[in-house]
């Protein structure tokens, strides 16, 4: 029997090596479609790499691994996936997943089985990006995904601490970044209540998105909660990018005494009321008022920091999340 995989195979990549390697450990023999030149230039973008060099990169990376393999030339996305009897499997990308349906669509028309869909999640670049030829061709990332330009991500903020949280969990992923702040935003209010806070935090990342990859909004809030009956304080992160995701992330909260609630409706931030209460006259931007609440043995910028973390969750697994995918 066969496996057929399909594409363009532009910059051959990581991501192309994983989908090759999931066909190959099918022990079928493997055929992969390979799209001329012709389909290049009408359907592609970037400058067109000759058939004859993605067909000779192919085949060495294939030789290598197995014998069991052919490349065949095709003039459309589909090739003959939807004719061919001897095919028993399809490998695809989550960016190819739902051709693969049609194809199996057009089979079961035709009175042929559908294909066996092996679905390989995106691998992903050090930026959390698809690896992509396109990418590669445009000087961003190499074929394994390391950055080459660097990564500019936005946040609307005035806040130090901010800043340095979103540099540090941007460090852990990516040494070649840029930073760059937007103080020029309008919010409503200084001190949000519950679904406020996650309106400013959107707020925030859209005004810094622009051109870069990324931008970050972080809001900290006040939220009820019903079955306790008690105010808590956490931070809200919004992470948008320039393919137009957006993901989202809380902090954990702690609970807020309902004496500074009270002075909190009376037009005050949460700064203001506690300042007031304590008589305090500033707080350490990083530390907050949790650092003063536990003495120094916790910090605000832990919650920040978590709130980032989680808002960039989703991204470290997106075919997990992918709402359109039903696993076989």
């Amino acid at each position: 029997m066969i496996t057929v995989i399909g594409g363009t195979f532009s910059k051959l990549h990581k991501g192309h090596k994983a989908l090759l390697n999931a066909a190959i450990d099918t022990g079928n023999e493997v055929v992969i479609g390979l799209t001329s030149d012709e389909y290049v230039k009408k359907n592609k973008v970037y400058p067109a790499v000759p058939y004859s060099v993605r067909y000779r990169a192919l085949y060495n990376f294939m030789i290598k691994r197995t014998k069991r393999f052919r490349i065949r030339q095709i003039d459309d996305r589909n090739g003959n996936a939807p004719y061919e009897k001897d095919y028993e499997a399809i490998v695809v990308s989550p960016e190819t997943y739902p051709r693969s349906l049609k194809i199996n669509e057009i089979r079961v028309s035709n009175g042929l089985p559908p294909l066996k869909i092996i679905r390989v999640p995106y691998v992903l670049a050090q930026d959390l990006f698809p690896i992509s030829s396109t990418r590669i061709i445009n000087g961003e990332i190499d074929t394994n995904g390391r950055r080459l330009a660097p990564l500019k991500v936005g946040i609307s903020t005035r806040n130090e601490a901010k800043i340095n949280a979103v540099e540090k969990f941007v460090r852990r992923f990516v040494k070649n970044y840029q930073i760059i702040k937007n103080e020029n935003y309008d919010l409503k209010t200084q001190q949000p209540f519950n679904e406020e806070t996650m309106e400013l935090a959107t707020k925030r990342a859209m005004e810094s998105l622009r051109d870069n990859d990324y931008s970050v909004g972080i809001e900290s809030g006040i939220i009820y909660e019903k079955f306790s009956k008690r105010y808590y304080d956490v931070h809200y992160c919004v992470v948008m990018d320039r393919f137009g995701n957006v993901t989202r992330g809380m902090s954990s909260g702690f609970e807020i005494s309902d004496h500074i609630v009270d002075r909190i409706k009376h037009d005050r931030t949460f700064s203001d009321a506690y300042s007031g209460h304590f008589s305090v006259t500033e707080l350490d931007q990083a530390e907050g008022i949790i650092g003063k609440l536990s003495n120094g043995k916790l910090r605000r910028i832990e919650l920040i920091e978590e709130s980032i973390r989680n808002a960039f969750i989703p991204r470290l697994d997106p075919d997990f999340y992918d709402s359109t995918y039903t696993p076989p």
